[in-house]
């Protein structure tokens, strides 16, 4: 059986008290820290400066998981690379060179990770799959948190999973938005691999026991 991977999203997290924070999750059983990176363009929110990247690096334990939300990911890239990136996902829409994205994430030794929306169907990135260790589905509209998962996402991870097999490729799904217990249990069993969750684990009395139910 798959290792049913937790990967923390940081977006309602108190950053005024960004080390007690971290720490919590480090703490906590969870296997990732999830970073959104927002330029304000790709998506209306901004978010994490500098400053802010390098403090999650510094405090934390877990492996970071980064996923880019921005016009030019080139920009971004190397500073991920630079802030201990295990994974690094990149969006296909609006990216007419999401390939050579790909391609430099894996020469810099992160996992490449490719992120779609909800809009955006398996059959229009399926050609990507052979270059890519990550598809990240987001399962809300992307660019902020607390929002009602979309029940479409299953069958996406059905398609997905499908096509993965069939060509024997090496990918973890990966699912990202409004994710809370009521779903994890059916987005594992369907294939996916790691499970992004912010709200859900952040705003719980009980780090732990939020992850565990998650798990379970």
């Amino acid at each position: 059986m798959n290792k049913k991977e937790i990967s923390v999203s940081i977006l309602d997290c108190d950053f005024n008290n960004i080390e007690q924070e971290i720490n919590k999750i480090n703490n906590s059983s969870s296997d990732y820290i999830h970073i959104d990176i927002m330029d304000g363009k790709f998506v209306p929110n901004i978010a994490f400066d500098n400053n802010t990247i390098e403090k999650v690096n510094l405090y934390s334990k877990k492996k970071l998981d980064y996923h880019l939300m921005v016009n030019d990911p080139n920009d971004y890239i190397l500073k991920c690379v630079k802030n201990n990136a295990n994974i690094i996902s990149v969006h296909y829409e609006e990216n007419d060179n999401v390939l050579n994205h790909l391609i430099s994430i894996k020469k810099l030794g992160c996992r490449a990770g490719l992120a779609i929306n909800p809009s955006t169907k398996i059959n229009q990135v399926s050609n990507l799959f052979e270059h890519i260790d990550i598809l990240l589905l987001m399962s809300v509209q992307p660019g902020k948190g607390g929002q009602k998962f979309l029940d479409t996402t299953f069958k996406k991870v059905e398609e997905s999973k499908k096509i993965i097999d069939e060509m024997n490729y090496e990918i973890d799904i990966e699912i990202d938005g409004g994710i809370d217990n009521k779903v994890s249990k059916k987005l594992f069993n369907l294939g996916s691999k790691i499970l992004v969750s912010g709200s859900y684990i952040i705003k719980n009395q009980n780090i732990a026991s939020a992850i565990s139910n998650l798990r379970d």
